[in-house]
């Protein structure tokens, strides 16, 4: 074992997650063994899929997990044409003078979007979500996904790079994106590893009570031993956390607009302008870091909908300074040519709540 940390990629990761999700559809184990088996494909690609050792001290993924989503260019191919996103058009602009500096625009988009009508979400319901994923040794695609509202119900996904084994890779899939009952009875959903639409719709919506219950989260089954548990392991955790409710399960609007704020309060973040989405959208960004990679969370400046996001792998950028924030720039042509993981990017074209799996209006 090597003194400095070691980083495993996060596009390993989700190979791996591929991998347990094809094994989940070769096999039908006892239902105790299919939750158990699910709950190890969450621990392999949470948002923060990362794997640090540094003397002795193990930082492993969280148990919820985000979409499997391979890294690599954002640049590689050119946006095709889309729709313009659903969450985008449907959520009112605060008006008022136009902010000058990124803070400004991120602090009026947060109020943008928790001014928007509540959905009303019902259990039973599932979040729907189309997006363009960009980047890695698979090809530009559309994926759709269906996420329980409160957790009980499996999910579904359609994306044609991900589909099992012997299916129609347009059919949906099932996505396991769901809690696991122990004897009939479903857990409490919590930070981090049990995390629901109707988990955050409980949620504070001040930010810093919600920075507070972030960075408060029990955290020992993500670093082990617990002890090793960093001031920046605990705050890039926490970051990863905001990474998967928006990434994944979407999030009630007076939410959204807490966790928005919250991003930007975490030690280890910065807010910019200069990031695009894999649909050539440009918005305000709140940039964190998750271990091997720069994450920026991009939202319309100023309607504050989430458009997507973009990773970039941090050996390709400069050293993190002594200030902890992200470094900036960005990876040479050169180097993403040669390493297709380098940058990766998503664009949510639709968000909305429906019935059931597979629906779509």
């Amino acid at each position: 074992m090597n003194d400095r940390p070691e980083m495993l990629a996060a596009d390993r990761h989700r190979l791996l997650k591929e991998h347990l999700m094809n094994e989940i559809g070769r096999t039908e184990p006892t239902p105790r063994a299919r939750g158990a088996r699910r709950k190890l494909v969450w621990m392999v690609a949470s948002p923060l899929a990362v794997t640090a050792v540094a003397a002795g001290a193990l930082l492993l993924p969280g148990h919820t997990g985000a979409r499997p989503a391979p890294a690599g260019p954002a640049a590689s191919t050119p946006p095709s044409p889309s729709a313009p996103s659903t969450a985008t058009a449907a959520v009112p602009s605060v008006p008022g003078p136009e902010p000058t500096d990124a803070a400004g625009l991120l602090d009026r988009a947060a109020a943008a979007v928790a001014a928007r009508p509540d959905p009303g979400a019902r259990d039973g319901q599932f979040t729907y979500s189309r997006e363009v994923h960009d980047g890695g040794q698979w090809p530009r695609r559309e994926r759709k996904t269906w996420w329980s509202v409160d957790g009980k119900a499996e999910g579904g996904m359609i994306d044609p790079e991900m589909a099992l084994p012997g299916r129609d890779p347009n059919a949906v899939q099932p996505d396991p994106g769901r809690l696991f009952a122990q004897d009939g009875v479903f857990p409490e959903p919590r930070f981090p590893d049990r995390i629901t639409y109707r988990f955050l719709a409980s949620l504070p919506t001040d930010p810093a009570a919600l920075k507070r219950m972030l960075l408060e989260a029990d955290r020992s089954l993500q670093v082990s031993p617990p002890s090793a548990m960093t001031e920046v392991m605990r705050n890039q955790l926490a970051f990863g956390d905001i990474q998967m409710v928006f990434q994944n399960v979407s999030a009630p609007p007076a939410a959204a607009g807490a966790l928005m704020r919250a991003a930007a309060m975490l030690p280890g973040t910065s807010v910019v302008t200069d990031q695009v989405d894999a649909d050539g959208r440009g918005g305000v960004a709140v940039v964190g870091m998750n271990g091997t990679q720069r994450v920026a969370l991009i939202f319309d400046a100023r309607t504050g909908a989430y458009l997507g996001l973009r990773e970039v792998l941090l050996k390709y950028l400069p050293p993190v300074g002594p200030d902890g924030a992200p470094p900036v720039g960005e990876p040479t042509a050169e180097q993403i040519a040669a390493d297709p993981s380098a940058v990766f990017s998503t664009a949510v074209l639709e968000e909305r709540i429906v019935d059931r799996v597979g629906q779509e209006h």
